[in-house]
């Protein structure tokens, strides 16, 4: 009985030790964590619809620029670098949240999407000093069809709603030379209006 005791309390004090372990730890396999440093730019306007030059009302995208680093959990100088350790941007998706908490999709807030990368590759950097590389990749966060739909196309000629202010989280998706799945998130303000054409 008092065997089991020991063993009970044992297990119990290892359990915190077990709950700090950060996420990258856990989640993410690889000798990487990818990171999106910065969104630029933030915060963004979106026109849910603007007069073309023969003054008829048109759609357009809106796009931003995203800063993706990657860089060694371990980052010891007598560490070498070999092309299996490139790391592929694969994919990315944007979800649209308010902070009221209104945040159905076509209702609310538009429609989540996603969108590829090219397999953007990176060269991994090498051990020491600042052990990062960094790229900037431009990702269309509002797609031209989102203004077709609810809730934005309500927004057109001063519709039934001023502006719908959102947060967008990007997601981005990639995977190393071996097979391993990285991921990283950021998130930017998008507020959405017709806003007066210039």
């Amino acid at each position: 009985m008092k065997a089991y005791g020991r063993l009970a309390l044992a297990a119990m004090a290892a359990l915190p030790a077990l709950s700090c372990t950060p996420d990258w730890a856990t989640a993410n396999n690889t000798p990487f964590i990818l990171e999106i440093a910065s969104i630029t730019p933030s915060p963004l306007r979106s026109d849910v619809e603007r007069l073309n030059n023969a003054g008829q009302p048109t759609v357009f995208n809106d796009d931003v620029s995203v800063s993706v680093n990657v860089f060694r959990k371990n980052n010891q100088p007598t560490l070498g670098t070999t092309p299996v350790e490139h790391v592929y941007l694969e994919r990315y998706e944007v979800r649209f949240f308010r902070s009221d908490g209104h945040n159905t999709e076509g209702v609310d807030v538009p429609f989540h999407i996603t969108g590829p990368l090219g397999n953007l590759r990176f060269h991994t950097a090498s051990p020491g000093g600042q052990g990062e590389v960094e790229q900037a990749v431009a990702i269309t966060l509002v797609r031209h069809q989102a203004k077709l739909e609810p809730p934005l196309k309500n927004l057109a000629f001063g519709g039934n709603e001023d502006i719908i202010t959102t947060i967008a989280e990007i997601t981005i998706h990639a995977r190393t030379v071996q097979g391993g799945v990285l991921e990283a998130r950021g998130s930017v303000q998008v507020s959405f209006a017709d806003f007066a054409d210039q």
